[in-house]
C-alpha cells in the first residue's frame, strides 16, 4: 500500500473506528426521530443523510405521465446519461454516465451486472433485460462514487437503481398503443392488498416490424433484419410480519427475439433471442428506523442465443448457431446502527458466484456443438461505512475488503463530503478508488473472430470529483459537477488479423464536467437545459500516446427539455445534441428533437402520441471506422391508450 493509499485508510478508519466501540448504542437514540430511510436506496437526502454526487431521481408520477416506453427511454431524459448502442449491432443498450460505460445496474438495491460482460466495451449489464417499466416506482441515478452497499469501486460511471413497486391501493391499468414500422404493444400492470399481504404483477408483449433510418445522402433505408418482438412479466408479494419487518419476494421473466444488422455496410442478417429469469427472497427488518436492514437470496439466470436463420426449423442446428449462459446466485446483507444524532455506521456482506456457460457451433464440423468455455467467478464483499456531520459538514468513509476467486484479495476505500454553505449553497465531492476486475468473456471467449486473454490484470486507478449545487432564486436551480479519472491497465481490444484480442492497455485518462440549469416559469411550464463535457484518451502503448476514445458519445453534449403540466396535459419537448465528435469515426454532429404529448381523457382514460426523431436527423449514436455504418433510427411515431380502473 503507497503512502498516498495510508493517509486516505487512516481518514476513513478515522470515521469509522469509533463508530464499532459504540455500537452498543444502537438503534434506541432513534425512537423518536423522524427520518426514515430506504434501505434499498442509494439515494437519501435526510438531515443526516445528505447524498454527496451528482443525483437525479425519476419518480413514478413522472413515469406514468410520460407514458416511457421502457427504463431506457426514462434514462434518456436524464441529465449527464446517454443511452446507445453497445457494438456494432442493435442488439444491446448500454448506458454511459461521465462518459463511462463501467455503470452498476440495480433492482432494490440488488446487483444485476454479469461478471459474464456482454462484449460491449467495459459495460457489464444490458438495458434491454431490465423490468418492465411498468412496475418501477423510481429511478435513482448517482454520477461517480457511492459508499455502503453500492460501493461501486469497479464501476466509476456511477449507480443506477431501480426500485420497483409494492402493491397498495385495488387498481388495474392497460396500456396499448400502436405506430408506424409494424410497432404495437399491449402492457398492463396490477396491484392490491389484503391484511399484511400486498401484490403487484406487470407484464405485457412488444413488438416493431421494422426500423428505418436517413442516412447521410439525404435519402430513407430500411434497416435490413430490424425487427423485435419482446414478451415480458414481473411480479412481487409482499407480507408484513412485525411492526417493523416484512418479507419481499420477487419473480421476474423476460424474452425477446431481435434482428440483429451487422452494420450498414455489411448487413449480415443475424437473429438474437435473449431469455431471463430471476428471483429474490428478503427479509427486511428495522423498517421503521434510520438505519434498516434486510438479508436478501437472489437467483438470475440469463440466456442469449445469436445465428443466421437458414435451412433448418431448430435454429440450434444452424452452422451460425451459438448460445451463451451466465447463471448467478448471490446473497446480499445489510445491517445499521445509529450511534448518536449526528453518526450512523452502516455495515454489509455480499457474495456471488457467476458461472458462464458459452456455447458454439464447432468450425471444423459446423454441425457439432463445442464449448467456448465454461468458467465460474466467485465474489465476496464486507465493507463498513461511516456518517458523520459536524454542523454544516458531513463526511462519508466506506472501507471495503473484496475476495476473488480468480484475483484474490483488495482492500478497498472511498470517501466524500457534503458541506451546505448557507441556505442556498451546497457543495459535495468523492475521491473513489477504482479496482475493474476483468469479465469472463475478455479472460475467455475463444473463437476464430474473438479471443480472450488469460493473463489480463484488474483496472486500477481513482476518481475524483467536485461539485455544487446553488439555488439561483425560488425558480432556478443550478448544478455543476466536475470529475477526473486516472485509470491503469484500462482493458480493451485490439484487431489483429481480421481477429480482436482483449489486453491490457497502458493508461486511461478521463475528464469531464456537467452543468444544469433548472427554471420553473410558473405552475404549468418548466424548462432544463443542461451541458456535458467528456474527454476520454487511452495511451494503448503503441507509441501513438493518448488516443481519443471511438466509443464517446460526444466530446459536448447538449439536453433541453420543456415542460408543460395542468390538470389534463403533460406535454414535453427535448432537443439532444453531440459536437465536436472525431471525423474518423462519426459524420458529425448532430441535434435531435423528441416530443412527448400525454393527455388525461377522465380518472381513468388517458391518451398519448410520442414524436420521435421528429426532423429525421441523419446521424449515428455509435462511431465506426467505417463512417456512418451504424446509423441511429429516423423519424417514428407511436399512439396509445391507458385505461384505469
Amino acid at each position: 500500500m503507497n503512502k498516498r493509499d495510508l493517509i486516505l485508510t487512516a481518514c476513513l478508519m478515522g470515521m469509522v473506528i469509533p463508530t464499532v466501540v459504540n455500537a452498543q448504542t444502537s438503534i434506541e437514540n432513534n425512537e423518536n426521530d423522524n427520518e426514515k430511510i430506504n434501505a434499498h436506496s442509494v439515494v437519501q437526502n435526510t438531515n443526516l443523510i445528505p447524498t454527496p454526487a451528482y443525483t437525479t431521481i425519476i419518480t413514478s408520477e413522472e413515469i406514468h405521465d410520460n407514458h416511457y416506453k421502457n427504463i431506457a427511454e426514462a434514462l434518456s431524459y436524464a441529465n449527464g446519461v446517454f443511452v446507445n448502442p453497445g457494438s456494432l449491432n442493435t442488439s444491446h443498450l448500454v448506458v454511459r454516465i461521465d462518459g463511462d460505460d463501467r455503470v452498476v445496474i440495480m433492482v432494490d438495491g440488488r446487483r444485476v451486472n454479469m461478471d459474464k460482460g456482454i462484449m460491449s466495451g467495459r459495460a457489464s449489464y444490458d438495458l434491454d433485460l431490465l423490468p418492465p417499466i411498468m412496475s418501477v416506482e423510481r429511478i435513482e441515478i448517482v454520477h461517480g462514487a457511492a459508499g455502503s452497499y453500492a460501493i461501486n469501486y469497479d464501476t466509476p460511471g456511477g449507480i443506477i437503481n431501480i426500485i420497483t413497486k409494492k402493491g397498495d391501493k385495488r387498481e388495474t391499468t392497460i396500456d396499448m398503443a400502436a405506430g408506424d414500422h409494424g410497432a404495437w404493444k399491449v402492457k398492463a400492470a396490477t396491484g392490491g392488498h389484503i391484511d399484511d399481504w400486498s401484490w403487484m404483477a406487470t407484464g405485457g408483449f412488444d413488438n416493431v416490424d421494422y426500423h428505418k433510418y436517413k442516412d447521410s445522402d439525404g435519402k430513407t433505408h430500411e434497416l435490413p433484419n430490424s425487427d423485435n418482438n419482446r414478451r415480458e412479466m414481473n411480479y412481487r408479494i409482499d407480507k408484513k410480519l412485525t411492526d417493523n419487518s416484512s418479507l419481499t419476494f420477487d419473480y421476474g421473466h423476460l424474452s425477446n427475439d431481435t434482428g440483429t444488422w451487422f452494420s450498414r455496410y455489411n448487413p449480415q442478417d443475424y437473429n438474437y433471442e435473449k431469455l431471463i429469469n430471476h428471483f429474490a427472497l428478503t427479509y427486511n427488518y428495522k423498517e421503521d428506523t434510520v438505519a434498516p436492514g434486510y438479508i436478501t437470496y437472489y437467483h438470475n439466470y440469463t440466456q442469449g442465443d445469436t445465428y443466421i436463420p437458414g435451412w433448418f426449423n431448430d435454429h440450434e442446428d444452424e452452422q451460425s448457431y451459438s448460445r451463451w449462459e451466465n447463471t448467478v446466485d448471490g446473497i446480499d446483507w445489510r445491517d445499521g446502527w445509529r450511534i448518536s444524532k449526528d453518526h450512523t455506521v452502516t455495515a454489509g456482506l455480499m457474495y456471488r458466484k457467476d458461472s458462464v456457460d458459452n456455447i458454439s457451433t464447432n468450425i471444423n464440423n459446423p454441425f457439432n456443438l463445442s464449448g467456448n468455455y465454461d468458467e465460474d467467478m466467485t465474489n465476496t464483499s464486507i465493507y463498513l461505512q461511516s456518517i458523520r456531520r459536524f454542523d454544516k459538514l458531513t463526511l462519508t468513509g466506506t472501507s471495503l475488503y473484496n475476495d476473488n476467486s480468480k484475483f484474490g484479495g483488495k482492500y478497498v476505500t472511498n470517501g466524500a463530503f457534503d458541506y451546505t454553505a448557507d441556505d442556498k449553497t451546497t457543495f459535495y465531492g468523492s475521491l473513489q478508488q477504482i479496482y475493474s476486475l476483468p469479465s469472463l468473456d475478455e479472460l475467455y471467449y475463444d473463437n476464430r473472430y474473438v479471443q480472450g486473454n488469460h493473463n489480463l490484470r484488474p483496472e486500477t486507478g481513482r476518481k475524483g470529483s467536485l461539485g455544487v449545487r446553488y439555488k439561483l432564486s425560488n425558480d432556478t436551480n443550478l448544478n455543476f459537477n466536475a470529475f477526473i479519472a486516472d485509470i491503469d491497465d484500462p482493458i480493451g481490444w485490439y484487431r489483429e488479423d481480421n481477429v480482436y484480442h482483449a489486453t491490457n492497455f497502458e493508461n486511461q485518462k478521463k475528464r469531464g464536467f456537467q452543468l444544469a440549469v433548472d427554471h420553473k416559469f410558473s405552475d404549468k411550464y418548466k424548462a432544463s437545459l443542461s451541458y456535458a463535457y467528456t474527454d476520454t484518451h487511452t495511451d494503448k502503448g503503441d507509441g501513438l500516446g493518448n488516443q481519443v476514445d471511438v466509443n464517446a458519445v460526444a466530446p459536448n453534449s447538449y439536453k433541453a427539455v420543456v415542460t408543460y403540466h395542468d390538470d389534463r396535459w403533460t406535454n414535453n419537448i427535448m432537443l439532444t445534441a453531440g459536437t465536436g465528435r472525431d471525423s474518423n469515426y462519426y459524420t458529425g454532429s448532430y441535434y435531435v428533437w423528441d416530443a412527448n404529448l400525454n393527455y388525461k381523457i377522465s380518472d381513468d382514460w388517458s391518451t398519448y402520441l410520442k414524436l420521435y426523431n421528429i426532423t429525421n436527423e441523419s446521424y449515428e449514436k455509435l462511431g465506426s471506422l467505417f463512417v456512418g455504418d451504424v446509423p441511429a433510427y429516423g423519424r417514428t411515431v407511436i399512439m396509445g391508450m391507458e385505461y384505469n380502473f
